[in-house]
């Protein structure tokens, strides 16, 4: 039989008790529960919370704009930006393309810059450019340009497919050229600057007042012949829809929607009549029509609307505001273009929709080179190119002449590229330690030496069909940075170094703080040395942490209850006069009132909550008011 040498003074509250040892058990109380996974398929809630929490991403086809990666609401296809990243293939991440200067030999001027993109009727793709009073054109992408002057500076450009309309500032009459050529003649006798071929049909703008043109350049008879009531008023831009004509005016500092409509009786046009008018001080700098849509360029970023086919009314979508005020836009299959100040252009999905006319969004090309943030991307055009589609920016210097930069016709990567995933928290504010990071590479970059399944000789059951040899090598570089609560950051494998497929390593923060509360995951890649046109394609990445929440200990404390207690070789205190009950109903007060207090046992001190009480009795005492015995404390330590 076991045999308890002492009884272990403790102090509870101030109150000095003797303790059973052999009772008397301390644990600490387990961080993670038993859990089941209820959803249909497996995935990371399946695994063992007792080890090391998992969080990963394996698509990013949603775009930006999302702080944090993995809150309740978050969507896990977004992130929070990203810089030369191509995420628009859903599944993979890769680098952009590089930009390279398709600017004319002569210098640019430095006024807005216009770039509009013209079809002449047999087919010939060309490319206008307008820099102040020079106009320029090329037929070959860019490589190549022809070059004429007018005499003042040009307002804006468009076409029929066979000539070239060009509205001047100042009270200049319009210039008309053949496509590609240069001979110029004068259209018409009225003076708008702003000029644009919508629907078959001539509309001309100039200040607060708008117009139909004829073929002759004279207003249309009985047709469309509007000013707004503000003189200070000016219209901005045009755009054919599917349901007539939309105009865009800028009023105290304010942008509005007007729609113009046909009169079905004759077919002119009607008054225009206000769509949708944007906050007050947001004005408009461009808008265009596509596929039910419009996009507007505003001071305060892009918006899409959505037009109404029964009343031509639009409803405003909310503003990106990532890239600052948006100057000029541009659209192609599913995409649409916005750009912005620091020479950079974003990219929006009109295909996905991540809150109600928010389409999926992320920037995309950038001005190669010296990029200031005052350089402003005023004009692009996206060439069709032999089906090789290529994006034109037109770049508003801070300082000095403006150029022109095209999408690398070679296909040329970004040197680097970056995207942050975003706030890690694994859904709770419990402090994590940061273990490890690996990345898989896309199969078509790793995959060597497939057997074709059909060859020269036939498929046979005898020819083996394999994927291929595997490679751990990227064809590049891919590293994962992590940064803590300190704002420091750990690279893995380090800052020029590039991690294996499926190979973990482990974050290091040189600070010494290993643990937090949550971290920013920033994924870096970098194209091959040679060629230039490789770049690494990262299908998917994982973090694994361990949760480090503040430690509660578990304390069964089997307090000796009786009147007289000393220990069994009469060291501590001895306890006369023990009143039980009354010592009892104390405990119980602490316990009910869940009162932190004090305990010490031998030198160490912990604030505690007295959780449970069980009296086990061995008699009465002696003046019968409670039992004598053993009561056992279940106590929970408090966290410092």
């Amino acid at each position: 039989m076991a045999f308890n040498a002492e009884y272990l003074p403790v102090e509870l509250n101030g109150e000095t008790y003797a303790v059973d040892t052999m009772a008397y058990r301390r644990t600490t109380v387990p961080v993670s529960r038993q859990q089941r996974d209820n959803s249909k398929e497996p995935g990371e809630n399946t695994l063992d919370t007792t080890g090391a929490w998992v969080r990963s991403q394996t698509d990013w086809s949603h775009g930006a704009g999302q702080l944090y990666l993995d809150n309740e609401d978050s969507d896990r296809r977004r992130f929070y930006s990203s810089q030369g990243v191509d995420i628009w293939t859903k599944g993979q991440m890769t680098l952009l393309a590089d930009t390279e200067d398709a600017s004319p030999s002569t210098a640019l001027g430095t006024g807005d810059l216009i770039l509009e993109r013209f079809v002449k009727a047999d087919g010939t793709e060309y490319i206008y450019l307008a820099s102040d009073s020079t106009m320029f054109f090329s037929s070959d992408g860019g490589d190549n340009w022809t070059e004429h002057s007018t005499t003042e500076p040009i307002g804006s450009m468009t076409s029929d497919g066979s000539s070239i309309y060009i509205a001047r500032t100042g009270t200049q009459v319009p210039q008309k050229y053949v496509l590609g050529l240069t001979a110029d003649l004068t259209f018409g006798t009225l003076t708008p600057n702003l000029l644009q071929i919508v629907a078959g049909r001539i509309i001309g703008a100039e200040g607060n007042d708008i117009y139909e043109l004829d073929a002759a350049g004279a207003k249309a008879s009985s047709s469309l012949d509007y000013s707004l009531p503000l003189s200070t008023s000016s219209w901005v831009s045009i755009t054919p829809a599917s349901n007539g004509i939309y105009a865009a005016a800028n009023t105290d500092n304010t942008g509005s929607l007007y729609y113009i409509g046909v009169n079905s009786a004759d077919g002119t046009l009607n008054a225009p009549t206000v769509a949708a008018s944007l906050p007050r001080n947001e004005t408009i700098n461009e808008i265009m029509a596509y596929g039910g849509l419009i996009g507007l360029a505003t001071s305060a970023g892009f918006r899409l609307a959505l037009i109404s086919p029964e009343s031509s009314g639009v409803t405003l979508g909310p503003a990106i505001d990532t890239g600052g005020e948006a100057f000029s836009l541009e659209a192609d299959g599913k995409f649409m273009w916005f750009g912005c100040d620091n020479a950079q252009t974003h990219r929006v999905d009109l295909s996905r929709f991540t809150e109600t006319l928010v389409p999926a969004y992320a920037s995309d090309l950038k001005m190669s080179g010296t990029v200031a943030a005052t350089d402003k991307v005023v004009s692009l055009v996206r060439l069709n190119n032999d089906n090789d589609p290529k994006l034109f920016l037109a770049v508003n210097k801070g300082s000095g002449a403006g150029v022109i930069y095209k999408e690398h016709y070679s296909g040329n990567k970004v040197a680097t590229g970056e995207l942050i995933a975003g706030e890690i928290t694994w859904s709770t504010v419990v402090p994590k330690l940061l273990r490890s990071g690996v990345i898989d590479l896309d199969r078509s970059q790793y995959e060597r030496a497939k057997t074709a399944y059909r060859t020269t000789t036939g498929y046979t059951a005898s020819t083996p069909y394999t994927l291929g040899a595997a490679t751990t090598t990227p064809v590049g570089k891919i590293r994962l940075v992590a940064t803590n609560g300190a704002l420091t950051s750990s690279t893995i494998p380090d800052s020029t170094g590039t991690l294996s497929t499926g190979e973990p390593d482990t974050f290091s923060f040189s600070d010494g703080i290993n643990t937090a509360i949550s971290y920013d995951l920033k994924i870096e890649l970098e194209r091959a040395s040679s060629p230039a046109t490789a770049s690494p394609i990262c299908h998917d990445w994982q973090l694994t942490a361990v949760a480090v929440p503040r430690r509660i200990d578990e304390i069964i404390l089997p307090i000796v209850f009786r009147r007289d207690v000393t220990t069994s070789r009469g060291s501590g205190k001895p306890r006369a006069a023990l009143v039980v009950k009354e010592a009892f109903e104390n405990l119980r007060a602490l316990m009910e009132g869940g009162t932190a207090v004090s305990y010490k046992e031998g030198k160490r001190t912990d604030n505690v909550t007295i959780e449970r009480l069980e009296m086990t009795p061995e008699r009465l005492s002696d003046d019968g008011g409670w039992w004598e015995g053993t009561l056992m404390v279940r106590l929970l330590t408090v966290p410092a």
